[in-house]
């Protein structure tokens, strides 16, 4: 079969690819940490969406609402940096990603967040300093026992123990003071037990930790739908969609609520799908 001498076949095509991978992406981001290669795909996924985005562009064709979707991804990637990275080195995976433009994005992300942290410690005063060094030291020297992990939460929650999911939550969140993860996962769990007060003090923990509020409500509908509460997870779908830029993120906990209710894949924990542009 000859191939159609028509440019904008060619350009829909691609451009139609573009959008696929975008959808394929936006759901996996929030689950890469199930499997051993998921952050992997995700960077990679996000390597060739840049590359069809720079393509189609140069074709005169209107990317921007499909460059905002692709932003609202890098944010989500960059942010939690050092996660991925550590998804990524604990699969042994970060020889396959060395001349991935993505994942070289991450680790400099990676980086600048560990300056600002040590820029942030020595912005203290002087006796303050060698206080804090000498605990530094200290807990290099003694190192305090393992702490809980969001893996067994989540583990927990899943299998409806809930109270014993939420008693190791509050040292997750000691441990990571600045990933909104871990409030988000409180959150969820105490909307479960109907703590209303505790609920909300979490959620205004995630969205103190989370640069931007679209970013929030969909990280916020993304843990409640994992918690198995697709009816808390719709309201925040119409903050996402009602906005250019996150409209697609917004349907996929749309699209969740009703996959959760009918027994879909979001009510048994596993892959989550959304609704296609």
């Amino acid at each position: 079969m000859k191939r159609s001498l028509d440019p904008n076949i060619s350009t829909q095509t691609e451009l139609g690819h573009l959008r696929d991978l975008l959808d394929d992406a936006e759901r996996q981001v929030v689950v890469m940490h199930e499997t051993s290669t998921g952050a992997r795909d995700v960077i990679r996924a996000m390597d060739e969406i840049d590359r069809l985005l720079a393509l189609v562009a140069r074709s005169g064709v209107d990317v921007r609402a499909e460059e905002g979707r692709a932003e609202f991804l890098r944010r989500r990637l960059t942010r939690a940096a050092p996660g991925v990275v550590r998804l990524v080195q604990a699969a042994d995976l970060s020889s396959t990603l060395s001349d991935s433009p993505t994942w070289q994005a991450i680790l400099a992300a990676q980086a600048e967040q560990s300056r600002q942290r040590v820029r942030r410690l020595f912005m203290v005063g002087g006796p303050i300093l060698a206080v804090l060094l000498t605990i530094i030291v200290l807990t290099l020297l003694f190192p305090p026992p393992p702490q809980a992990n969001l893996t067994a939460i989540r583990r927990l929650a899943q299998e409806g123990q809930i109270d014993e999911a939420l008693a190791p939550a509050p040292a997750e969140a000691t441990r990571g003071p600045t990933d909104p993860e871990a409030a988000l996962w409180i959150g969820a769990l105490q909307t479960i037990k109907g703590d209303t007060a505790a609920a909300e003090a979490a959620w205004e923990e995630a969205r103190r930790l989370i640069d931007d509020e679209m970013s929030f409500y969909f990280e916020r509908g993304s843990a409640l739908l994992e918690a198995g509460r697709p009816d808390d997870a719709e309201p925040d779908a119409p903050r996402l969609i009602g906005q250019p830029t996150t409209a697609p993120p917004g349907y996929l906990p749309l699209g969740g609520t009703g996959e959760a209710r009918a027994g879909g894949p979001w009510a048994r924990g596993g892959s989550h799908t959304g609704a296609r542009r």
